[in-house]
């Protein structure tokens, strides 16, 4: 879901509020909202910012905030294009270059869920440029597995770690799956793997089970995804040993926030590994935040492996080249909607199409392939 908002100086800003099985609702609060922002000053992001998020009762819902990154997002474009300046000069600098190391996702989607086609996959990812990737290997799991369907799940983590080599950073993706203690033994049994990160092992209504399986983890352990706003991650900070915060800025409260919460990080020693499941703009956009915040770790990006025609949606496409992220020049974010394909994709189902990470076969999610 994009979004722009208009300027009496006849600038726009552009922005991305791709949310989980909510676009229609979001379209409407962001009309619902719309006296917060309408008429103001877009340089104003804190006082726009603080109104939108103090000022409606239920702050904290990922409606709310999803809206208000939104407005924040497109206002900093809106600043970029004004100063002429690329937004990460607005953030503080190009601390990190002009182009920023990805992972990959979305790329295990015609394995069968066999540990042979993981394998198989794995191979390609590495053959496109990338030398770190995610995946879920845990099916439909919730809470506990058996010992047979933990056992296929280590399997499956064993042949991609043989296919890649040691040189290759896997990250376990858990979808908050797991109680803790099944957690924590899940990750004792992939150690021997070395993966570099373990996500969301548990559900994100829990910070006292994170806390334990940070605690007692021999992998890393990365979240954040669902928490919204400087205040959670204030909790994950000050009560659990997480090793990487994963904000999503399209959902927990756009740049402004994103700095604070990236600040939270930095003070405690955490890596920033923003979660980017969205398209090319949400992609434009982490670029400019990621390259102008010091404890940066690494990119998502699932456009490699994403629709045929998702590099079409921008005038100028995000360029991913050889597992890197190249920030886009020019004011703002440096990019521009091109609305023909985007109306020539317009969402017009009466059904929501989403992923249901506890339905079997979710991972093989119906996209048209490259």
């Amino acid at each position: 879901m994009f979004v722009e908002v208009e300027t009496d100086a006849g600038v726009t800003g552009i922005a991305e509020a791709t949310t989980h099985d909510k676009p229609r609702t979001i379209a409407k609060a962001i009309e619902e909202m719309s006296d917060y922002f309408v008429g103001k000053d877009p340089f104003d992001t804190e006082q726009i910012w603080l109104e939108m998020y103090r000022d409606e009762w239920f702050s904290k819902g990922v409606v709310n905030t999803t809206v208000c990154s939104a407005v924040d997002i497109a206002c900093w474009d809106i600043k970029g294009k004004l100063l002429d300046k690329p937004v990460y000069e607005l953030l503080g600098g190009n601390v990190h270059g002009d182009r920023l190391r990805a992972y990959a996702n979305g790329w295990y989607t015609d394995t069968e869920g066999d540990p042979e086609g993981f394998a198989e996959a794995a191979e390609r990812v590495v053959d496109d440029g990338y030398d770190a990737m995610k995946f879920d290997p845990f099916g439909t799991a919730w809470q506990r597995m058996s010992k047979k369907d933990l056992n296929h799940s280590v399997d499956i983590v064993r042949a991609v770690r043989e296919a890649v080599g040691p040189d290759v950073d896997l990250l376990i993706e858990c979808h908050g799956r797991f109680t803790a203690g099944q957690a924590v033994d899940i990750a004792r049994k992939l150690d021997e793997f070395e993966p570099t990160w373990f996500e969301e092992p548990c559900p994100p209504d829990s910070i006292s089970s994170l806390a334990e399986v940070a605690d007692k983890s021999p992998i890393p352990v990365a979240t954040g995804e669902r928490h919204m706003t400087k205040h959670d991650f204030f909790d994950l900070v000050t009560r659990t040993d997480v090793d990487v915060f994963q904000p999503d800025l399209m959902n927990t409260g756009g740049i402004t926030d994103g700095k604070k919460i990236a600040g939270l990080a930095e003070a405690d020693h955490v890596s920033i590994a923003p979660h980017n499941p969205q398209g090319p703009v949400a992609g434009a956009i982490y670029s400019h935040f990621c390259t102008s915040t010091p404890n940066f770790m690494i990119q998502e990006m699932f456009q490699t492996y994403d629709v045929d025609w998702v590099d079409n949606l921008l005038v100028d496409p995000l360029e991913v080249e050889d597992g890197y992220v190249h920030v886009p020049e020019g004011p703002g974010f440096g990019i521009e909607l091109n609305h023909d394909v985007v109306e020539e994709h317009a969402y017009t189902e009466d059904k929501v199409h989403t992923i249901n990470l506890f339905e079997k076969d979710w991972e093989k999610r119906a996209v048209e392939k490259r």
